[in-house]
């Protein structure tokens, strides 16, 4: 008889959230391991009335640690710790896990409570993500943090306070993630705005463009230096097929900066207004260019081809348009997201 065997990606991705929660220091509970790989397969690929959503998840086993982030919290409900009780968590919060609201979990002595927080008080607040497992992290004695979120195509991030952990749950090979591309881009295009609010507007940039890329289908970016002589030259100099070159760029810098000064509903209003119009153009085929002082002065420019002797041309018209951008000299830097998820950032060093 003909022997049969078994592979799975469910036990290859159950072993790894395993070892994640042990050197994480989670509580070894075999529940708590299936309910996470539960929640990462349903928001891996969530969707809502046909609308592709990406809400993500912070697990802690202690909530007491949000008294040190200003915030908001709804409750949802209180349970008993279950796999089915985290499915009902998705279903339960995930449609309602938008415009920067996350879905929190406290595991505590066999109950699971949950709902939503929002740690967001304006535009320029850092995320809840950079505040609990990224830049800006602070270790709390006794407490554990786990934070899911969606990369795109089926491809989940599960960070804690020490690791970090790329799950793929299809079968192509996994892509190329490194910790920070979209914080690098950002620190380029903060490079010459003022000091004392460069961390505002970083965080800024670094919100809208994870925005724009989890909605988007591919994404050109980028950066030219922040002088009149530079830009005009690119305008004259860089062989693009269609495009617009704003008459008057939308100065970020400006725009936050009086939010900041202000905090007045009118200016909020106005940067969020703006900010509305960069995850467009952002997600508009062709380059979006960005001076390094956050001013965006064009849209939509479709590259003509720059190639050098040896070159090796792979990939789409957007691989082709990425690597153009490198070899015309325009750039500073250079930001490239595939349709399938695929990040890269290059720099004129």
């Amino acid at each position: 008889m003909q022997e049969i065997k078994h592979s799975s990606l469910t036990e290859s991705v159950s072993s790894s959230i395993g070892d994640f929660l042990y050197f994480e220091k989670f509580q070894t509970d075999p529940i708590v391991k299936e309910g996470i790989l539960a929640l990462i397969n349903l928001i891996s690929d969530y969707h809502e009335e046909g609308h592709a959503l990406f809400p993500e998840v912070l697990i802690t086993n202690d909530l007491e640690f949000f008294k040190s982030i200003p915030n908001k919290e709804i409750l949802i409900n209180e349970a008993e710790l279950s796999v089915d009780e985290f499915k009902d968590v998705v279903k339960l919060c995930a449609p309602l896990a938008i415009n920067n609201w996350i879905i929190f979990i406290e595991i505590k002595d066999k109950k699971l409570k949950y709902g939503l927080v929002s740690a967001e008080m304006s535009d320029t607040s850092p995320s809840l993500y950079n505040q609990t497992v990224g830049a800006l992290k602070e270790e709390i004695p006794n407490t554990t943090i786990a934070y899911i979120k969606s990369l795109g195509q089926k491809t989940v991030e599960l960070a804690g306070l020490s690791r970090r952990l790329i799950i793929s749950l299809n079968l192509e090979d996994p892509k190329g993630y490194s910790q920070n591309e979209v914080h690098q881009l950002s620190s380029m295009i903060t490079e010459k705005c003022d000091e004392h609010y460069r961390v505002n507007i970083n965080t800024f940039f670094e919100k809208i463009i994870d925005e724009a890329l989890k909605a988007g289908h591919g994404n050109l970016i980028g950066i030219v230096e922040d002088q009149e002589d530079v830009i005009m030259a690119l305008k004259e100099k860089l062989n693009v097929n269609g495009g617009v070159y704003l008459p008057m760029p939308i100065d970020f810098e400006e725009l936050i900066v009086y939010s900041e000064q202000n905090k007045d509903n009118e200016s909020s209003i106005n940067l969020r207004a703006h900010s509305s119009i960069l995850k467009a153009m952002l997600n508009h085929d062709g380059i979006t260019i960005i001076t390094n002082k956050g001013r965006v002065i064009g849209y939509h420019l479709l590259i003509d081809p720059y190639v050098n002797e040896g070159d090796v041309l792979r990939g789409g018209t957007r691989s082709k348009a990425y690597l153009s951008m490198q070899n015309c000299k325009f750039f500073k830097c250079c930001f490239y997201k595939s349709q399938d998820g695929n990040i890269k950032i290059w720099k004129n060093e």
